[in-house]
């Protein structure tokens, strides 16, 4: 199912004017770098520090243990599986499962979302779940791979927002 899923996105979604934009768009996510400014931008606002902090431990520890799975499952890229899959941009060259760039994206958002109202926790939902579509949308992550990002950054998210008074936050 998880091939059939990116056959049809390339098929039925991908367009040449969006594609430039969901390249420049995941080209962000690397390394979880835009998560990471802007988590670092929320912690030296005093008015934000603590989201900024928490939302900075939830990305690297997500980040982290998102790379162990990596590491232990070994999952090939889809591109490397599906024989009509094209991926489009620069392709990776490591493992699959779970997207990182999806992880990175949850992990903050998470945070943001336990510790703000109104629109912005909309907002960052919003920008992680596109995130994780432009994944898909490269044919370089499986949507399992995806759904696993979402679930490692969420039980990583709930670790750090449950241990945040034992590291002074």
């Amino acid at each position: 199912m998880d091939g059939a899923i990116l056959l049809w996105i390339q098929e039925n979604i991908r367009h040449d004017m969006v594609t430039p934009w969901v390249l420049l768009y995941t080209s962000l996510g690397s390394f979880g770098a835009v998560w990471a400014v802007g988590a670092a931008v929320l912690a030296v606002v005093p008015r934000t520090r603590q989201m900024g902090w928490l939302a900075l431990l939830s990305l690297l520890f997500s980040g982290l243990v998102g790379e162990v799975i990596k590491f232990i499952v070994r999952r090939p890229r889809p591109f490397l599986q599906i024989e009509d899959l094209t991926a489009l941009g620069s392709l990776p060259h490591s493992f699959s499962f779970p997207s990182g760039h999806t992880v990175c994206a949850f992990a903050v958002a998470f945070i943001i979302w336990r510790m703000c109202r109104g629109w912005q926790r909309w907002l960052v939902m919003i920008l992680a779940a596109l995130m994780a579509f432009s994944r898909l949308y490269l044919g370089v992550h499986y949507p399992s791979d995806v759904l696993a990002g979402v679930v490692v950054a969420f039980w990583g998210s709930c670790f750090v927002w449950r241990y945040r008074s034992k590291i002074g936050l």
